[in-house]
């Protein structure tokens, strides 16, 4: 009996704190932009976990300058990412002043969501442009979008 008591209390000790503690898992967001027509500026993303604020106030910012765009392609990463639902919104800011520059209401810098909703009028729902990050590291692709002249 003392010795089933014993063995019991050291199990308890060994793996005690790890059975109270709750882990929060955490990946690398590695996002791969596509399209994008110049290397000036910079590229900046909205981090949403959430649809409150969407699409307009993200809960994180992130921001790139586009030294490593080869062929209309931009990888980037971003570590340390909480597993759980994400959306993203995208300007390519090409003058860096992180605001997107209109003229007559017509966007002048490229833009995009995740997940590439079609194009409408007005911004995707969060829902329609939400992907789950659940494993150490996940690849996403952002087709950006040019109104007028560019791609």
């Amino acid at each position: 009996m003392k010795k089933v008591l014993l063995i019991t209390s050291l199990i308890f000790l060994v793996s005690g704190p790890s059975m109270f503690s709750q882990s929060t898992s955490k990946g690398t967001l590695e996002i791969e932009f596509k399209g994008v027509r110049n290397n000036r500026g910079q590229m900046t993303i909205g981090l949403h976990n959430t649809d409150e604020g969407w699409p307009r106030k993200p809960q994180m910012n992130y921001q790139w300058n586009k030294v490593n765009l080869y062929e209309g392609v931009l990888r980037v990463k971003v570590p340390g990412l909480t597993y759980g639902t994400y959306a993203i919104t995208v300007l390519d800011d090409e003058n860096s002043n992180l605001e997107m520059e209109m003229f007559i209401g017509i966007p002048k810098e490229g833009w995009g969501f995740s997940m590439n909703p079609p194009f409408r009028l007005s911004a995707p729902k969060f829902n329609e442009c939400s992907f789950v990050l659940n494993k150490p590291s996940k690849l996403i692709s952002i087709d950006l979008r040019y109104a007028g002249k560019g791609k």
